[in-house]
């Protein structure tokens, strides 16, 4: 994969204040490479990178439609088991 023209690799921007509508610039997420740094990385198919998918309230164990981490790309991980 190459790295992002547009953070050099570095994962963030800063936005001028025209970009961000405030009076001010603002540090964020690269959007070109959404943060990865890289060029060619695959979008999650689940949820479009959005970290979260909607479950209808027909497949809710609650029976109530609502909105859930994405199992494929926002899983928690276990560290130091």
């Amino acid at each position: 994969m190459a790295t992002c023209d547009k953070c050099k690799g570095k994962k963030t921007v800063i936005f001028t204040p025209e970009e961000t509508g405030l009076p001010i610039g603002a540090e964020g997420k690269c959007p070109e490479c959404k943060g990865t740094g890289e060029t060619g990385v695959a979008e999650c198919q689940e949820c479009n990178d959005s970290k979260v998918v909607t479950l209808s309230a027909e497949d809710s164990p609650l029976n109530v439609a609502m909105e859930i981490n994405c199992p494929k790309c926002s899983a928690l991980e276990v560290v130091g088991e």
